[in-house]
């Protein structure tokens, strides 16, 4: 799939799947054990990759000890707060902002800010 052409549903979905693992401190392959998907399954689906059927996501809900509901209204909190930006992210930085630790993510926020005020500045 085309990072370009990734929906903000499916973008919404692989950040949501990475926190939720990452919060849990899981690997893949627990995961991978608790919602009966393969490996390589749920790294394309953390990576925006791919689109779950309602199956898969009833699987993914039950892994992470939520109901579909939750899943879904999670999902809808993500993709109302995505249509509320007034920027549009660069495609490698969708791709990468969910791999990222929180950590990580302040950091690049505290980057992103010098660099705002460095362009601001006098020559």
């Amino acid at each position: 799939m085309n990072s370009q052409a990734v929906s903000p549903l499916i973008q919404a979905l692989a950040h949501l799947l990475t926190r939720w693992r990452g919060e849990r401190g899981w690997s893949l392959r627990e995961v991978s054990e608790r919602s009966g998907l393969s490996i390589p399954y749920l790294s394309e689906l953390e990576r925006a990759r791919k689109a779950p059927s309602v199956d898969v996501l009833e699987h993914l809900a039950r892994a992470y000890g939520v109901s579909l509901a939750v899943l879904l209204r999670e999902l809808a909190s993500l993709l109302d707060r995505s249509s509320d930006s007034h920027y549009h992210l660069h495609p490698e930085l969708r791709e990468i902002l969910p791999l990222l630790t929180e950590a990580e993510q302040g950091e690049l926020v505290r980057y992103a800010h010098y660099l705002r005020w460095r362009r601001q500045q006098p020559q």
